[in-house]
C-alpha cells in the first residue's frame, strides 16, 4: 500500500514529484547500467529529505577565499558556498580552551564556563554570522580543542584532565590520588556536556532550519599508528571507539546532522569514519537517519599540497557511494597571498570542479532512475570499490560537464550503456522519508528535458 505523503518542509522549495530535477537543461537516455555499483540487498533505513530539492548529494564549499580577487565560482561546478557556516573555539560564545598548558582562554575548562555569557556572547556571535533567522544550510560547531569524553582527551588534550585534576585537588587537598581522579572525570564530562548541549539547543532556537551538529564527531580514532602499521589493518572503527560514541547518545538525539572529519593517514581510513558516522546516525531513535555531511580537508595536513585525484575518491567518492547527504570542503585557515589564491583556484578548476560535477550528476541520475525521484543510491557492500561516477572519459561525461558549466541548451545522442548484471542486483535506494520508494526492478531510462529528470 502507498504510504501518503507526509508534511515535512525543511526546505521553502515545491516538495519533489516522481521526477526530480537537475541544474541542466539537457536530453538524454542513460541506462543506469552506467553506475557500476554492487551492492548487498536488504532495505536500508530512511533518509532525512534532502536540504535541497532534487539534490541527493550535495558538496559544501566551506574554505573562507572572499579575499581571493580571483578565486574560482564555487557555484559554477555545482557546490554551495553560501549555505555552510563553521564556527571555531574563537568565533562562537565563550568557550573554554588552552592554547597551552599556561594559556587559557575564557578560563580553560568547562568546569569555570558561565553559561549565561556564554550563551549571551553567543547569540551576538551568531547574529553577526548569520544575520537572517531563516538561514538553510549547514551550522558546524567544530568544537575540537577538547572533548566531552574524558578518556578521549589524549595527548596534547591530556592538560585537560590535568587541569581538572588541579581543581578538583584545590577543593580537596586531602582526598586519594583514585577520588581526585574518579571525581575530576565525573565534574569534566558534566561540565562539557552542558556547554555543548546549551550551545546546541540555542543555535537550534534562534537558526531552527539549519542542520546543527558538532565535528569532529562522530569520532573513530581508526588511523592511529598503532593501526595502520598492522598488515592486517581494516579501516574499522576499534569495538571501543565505537561503545564510546553510543554513550554519546545525549548528543546524537539532540543533534540535526553530524559531522565527522575524514582523515586521509590511509586508504581505509575514510571509509571506516564514513560507515561508523552511518551507524551513529540511527541511533537519534527519529523517523529518519541523522543526515551525516563529513568534512574533507582540501590539502594533507603534513605537505600542505592539494589532494590527488585518488584521494577525492576515497572522500567524496566514498561518501557518495555509501549514502551520506553530501560532504563538505573545508580548511580552517585561508589563502593570504595571491600565489595560494592562484593554487587554490588552479585546484578548483582543474581537479576538484570537474570531479565534483561528475558524481554530482551522477548521484541525481541514480536517483532518478532507481529511486523515482524520492531518495539516493546507495552502495550497500562497505568493502566494495565501486563507485557512483559517470565514465571519466565518455562523451556523456564531456558533455554534462560543458553544459553545467557553461549553462548553455543542447542535445545528447543517446547513449546505451550495457552491463552483464541488472541494476537490482547492482544497487538499492535510501527513500527519503514521507515518501513511497521502490527499488526499481530493471533498468529505467532517464529523459532529462528542459532541466527536469523523468522516468
Amino acid at each position: 500500500m502507498a504510504r501518503t505523503k507526509l508534511h515535512f518542509h525543511p526546505d521553502p522549495q515545491p516538495e519533489p514529484k516522481p521526477t526530480a530535477f537537475l541544474s541542466a537543461p539537457l536530453v538524454l537516455l542513460l541506462l543506469l547500467g552506467l553506475f557500476a555499483c554492487p551492492c548487498k540487498s536488504g532495505p536500508p533505513p530512511l533518509a532525512q529529505p534532502p536540504l535541497l530539492s532534487g539534490q541527493p548529494f550535495i558538496i559544501f564549499w566551506g574554505i573562507r577565499d572572499s579575499s581571493c580577487f580571483n578565486r574560482a565560482d564555487a557555484r559554477s561546478f555545482g557546490m554551495e558556498p553560501e549555505r555552510i557556516a563553521v564556527f571555531y573555539e574563537d568565533t562562537l560564545g565563550n568557550y573554554p580552551y588552552f592554547i597551552d598548558k599556561s594559556t587559557p582562554v575564557n578560563k580553560g575548562l568547562p568546569q569555570h564556563t558561565r553559561l549565561n555569557s556564554h550563551i549571551q556572547k553567543l547569540q551576538q556571535d551568531l547574529d553577526a554570522a548569520l544575520p537572517s533567522p531563516r538561514y538553510l544550510g549547514l551550522g558546524v560547531l567544530r568544537w575540537a580543542e577538547w572533548l566531552p569524553q574524558w578518556s578521549r582527551n589524549r595527548e596534547k588534550q591530556a592538560m585537560y584532565q590535568e587541569a581538572s585534576r588541579k581543581l578538583m585537588k584545590s577543593f580537596f587537598p586531602k582526598w586519594t590520588p583514585e577520588d581526585v581522579e574518579k571525581w575530576s572525570k565525573v565534574d569534566f564530562e558534566a561540565a562539557a556536556q552542558s556547554v555543548m548541549m546549551e550551545s546546541l539547543r540555542e543555535v537550534k532556537r534562534l537558526r531552527p532550519k539549519a542542520l546543527w551538529g558538532f565535528s569532529p564527531y562522530p569520532s573513530c580514532n581508526n588511523n592511529d599508528p598503532t593501526q595502520t602499521a598492522l598488515s592486517n589493518y581494516t579501516g574499522r572503527c576499534p569495538p571501543a571507539e565505537a561503545a564510546l560514541n553510543d554513550e554519546l547518545l545525549w548528543l546524537w538525539k539532540r543533534c540535526s546532522a553530524l559531522y565527522p572529519l575524514l582523515t586521509l593517514d590511509k586508504l581505509l581510513s575514510s571509509s571506516g569514519q564514513v560507515r561508523e558516522a552511518l551507524r551513529v546516525s540511527s541511533l537519534a531513535g527519529t523517523d529518519f537517519d541523522l543526515p551525516v555531511f563529513p568534512l574533507v580537508k582540501s590539502v594533507y595536513v603534513s605537505t600542505k599540497t592539494f589532494l590527488s585525484q585518488t584521494d577525492l575518491v576515497n572522500t567524496i567518492g566514498e561518501s557518495a557511494a555509501m549514502g551520506t547527504a553530501g560532504i563538505v570542503i573545508w580548511d580552517k585557515s585561508e589563502p593570504k597571498t595571491e600565489r595560494e589564491c592562484q593554487d587554490l583556484a588552479e585546484f578548483v578548476q582543474k581537479v576538484l570542479g570537474p570531479y565534483i560535477m561528475n558524481i554530482t550528476t551522477a548521484t541525481q541520475l541514480c536517483s532518478a532512475s532507481l529511486c523515482q525521484g524520492r531518495g539516493r543510491c546507495v552502495r550497500l557492500d562497505p568493502d566494495s570499490s565501486a563507485y557512483l561516477h559517470l565514465p571519466p572519459s565518455s562523451t556523456v561525461t564531456a558533455k554534462v560537464t560543458e553544459n553545467l558549466k557553461e549553462k548553455k541548451q543542447f542535445k545528447l545522442h543517446i547513449f546505451v550503456y550495457k552491463m552483464n548484471v541488472r541494476i537490482k542486483k547492482q544497487c538499492t535506494c535510501t527513500c527519503t522519508w514521507g515518501w513511497r520508494c521502490e527499488h526499481a526492478a530493471e533498468v529505467n531510462r532517464v529523459f532529462i528535458r528542459e532541466g527536469r529528470t523523468e522516468i
